[in-house]
């Protein structure tokens, strides 16, 4: 299905933008390939929901090639001294918790569902890494501004999820029926 195929084509971007940044001097080439991959996570999103193209492969393949390009980027960008490597840390850590607990689920055969405030740490999350790609000599304190933000977008939305899935909004946010 077509949504798959889009989650493909940003499988494949993972590898290409990792050597853009590594190995490349053009980093608006890099920014471009990191900004597709959100755009095409968008739009794979909406196209399966849009026309009922939601699978079982698609439930557990997009959010991981999601993942693995949040994670790629955020090596990548430590290692060119772009950012520091403790964001590294923070990103993996709540990466793996979401993993771990998505898996749980998963086997209890309950489907999780996106919710808007992860949306919203994502979309985030994609702006501060353009940003940063594309104006690597941004200052200490605007680079150290974003970054600390992004952190703490991406602990809250964590954290407003896993509150959710303990409290009363555990209906919202996931359902039985895999």
């Amino acid at each position: 299905m077509l949504p798959n195929i889009l989650t493909t084509v940003r499988l494949i971007i993972i590898p290409l933008f990792a050597y853009s940044v590594l190995c490349g001097d053009n980093l608006v080439l890099s920014a471009v390939l990191f900004l597709f991959s959100g755009i095409t996570d968008i739009v794979d999103g909406w196209i399966a929901r849009r026309f009922n193209m939601i699978t079982d492969v698609g439930k557990v393949y997009d959010p991981l090639v999601d993942k693995l390009m949040q994670i790629t980027a955020v090596i990548c960008l430590a290692v060119i001294d772009v950012i520091p490597v403790w964001v590294i840390l923070v990103v993996i850590v709540k990466e793996l918790t979401m993993i771990v607990m998505g898996c749980i689920l998963y086997a209890k055969k309950m489907v999780v569902h996106s919710n808007w405030y992860g949306k919203a740490a994502t979309v985030f999350f994609y702006a501060v890494i353009v940003i940063l790609i594309s104006f690597p000599e941004i200052g200490e304190t605007a680079k150290n501004t974003l970054l600390g933000v992004l952190i703490g977008v991406l602990i809250l939305a964590a954290i407003g999820y896993l509150g959710k899935f303990l409290g009363d909004g555990r209906k919202e946010i996931c359902d039985d029926n895999r």
